[in-house]
């Protein structure tokens, strides 16, 4: 039966209701050991021996330059994860303890959605027979449904360059199909794409009490948050440069990096004193590259507009 068929309300076939329950339950527990339901893996599946119509996020001239590089776009391809982050306990973070703390749990909940988010739009670019993914683009939030819980989705367009077989691991990146040109003309591969985010505590200092509102008419900077900024950046770069290493690159282009700093009162226990400070949220993501020894540049060409 077609799903036109049950859309029009025919009958069912016998059986019907216990397949689909059985693909669900399949597909659940694809996505609970990081992979993706059955019908979006049947879909791309489908793409490869199809020859109906794709859709893609490029622009039009992004479209023709795919066609100029001898690039076949393929489909639109999609990595999601919602995710629960988990407790973060708060021992140690009173008088007595650090004035600079990093919410480990916190931390480790921003990094493994993104993991798994990204692991299931790998995932579908390799059904789909890619060989990459150009323009990823980051999509996050949070949800009134479940509290605590974050979403992350990544989304992109799976491409295969026609002279080559499909990679076993498609390239992701972030880059916009004018700018893959331009460093595959340089001589300049794409690895992949990496990403870090550190979640930090940074307390108020000498007086745990002491904030802006009490010192009226005085100027002076907030040296405890400013430090915290500081190790938040340094923790995540360090991590993206470890990324990169292990990807074999020689370098990371197109950084974007985004940070929030709020303020957070936090407690050791229900009749405890409450310590002010700010949590400070720092995160970067970019493309990895690897140049190439002994590739000619091509030299720069004039263009001179006369539509004016």
């Amino acid at each position: 039966m077609t799903r036109q068929d049950q859309a029009a309300g025919a009958p069912r076939e016998p059986g019907a209701d216990a397949a689909l329950e059985a693909e669900i339950a399949e597909s659940l527990r694809r996505v609970e050991s990081g992979g993706i339901p059955l019908n979006a893996e049947r879909r791309l599946k489908e793409l490869q021996t199809d020859s109906g119509s794709f859709t893609s996020d490029l622009s039009v001239s992004g479209f023709a330059l795919c066609h100029q590089l001898g690039l076949q776009v393929l489909s639109q391809v999609m990595g999601s994860s919602i995710y629960q982050m988990g407790y973060q306990p708060s021992t140690g973070w009173m008088m007595g303890g650090s004035m600079l703390t990093e919410l480990s749990a916190i931390s480790e909940a921003w990094n493994e959605v993104r993991r798994l988010a990204l692991n299931r739009l790998e995932q579908e670019a390799t059904h789909a027979g890619a060989d990459a993914v150009i323009g990823v683009q980051v999509r996050t939030g949070a949800h009134d449904f479940a509290q605590g819980a974050i979403e992350y989705v990544v989304v992109g367009t799976a491409v295969r360059r026609k002279d080559a077989k499909p990679n076993a691991s498609p390239v992701l990146t972030e880059l916009s199909v004018a700018d893959y040109a331009n460093l595959k003309r340089a001589g300049i591969e794409p690895v992949g794409i990496v990403a870090w985010t550190s979640v930090f505590f940074s307390a108020y200092g000498n007086n745990w009490m002491l904030e802006p509102s009490y010192m009226p008419g005085q100027n002076y900077e907030l040296r405890e948050f400013t430090q915290g900024v500081y190790a938040a950046r340094e923790q995540t770069m360090e991590r993206l440069g470890l990324q990169a290493q292990q990807l074999g690159a020689t370098g990371i282009v197109g950084v974007r990096i985004g940070h929030t700093v709020r303020r957070q009162e936090v407690s050791s226990g229900p009749n405890a004193q409450q310590r002010g400070g700010v949590v400070i949220t720092f995160d970067a993501i970019g493309t990895a590259v690897r140049e190439h020894t002994g590739v000619q540049q091509q030299s720069p060409k004039t263009t001179v507009d006369l539509s004016i």
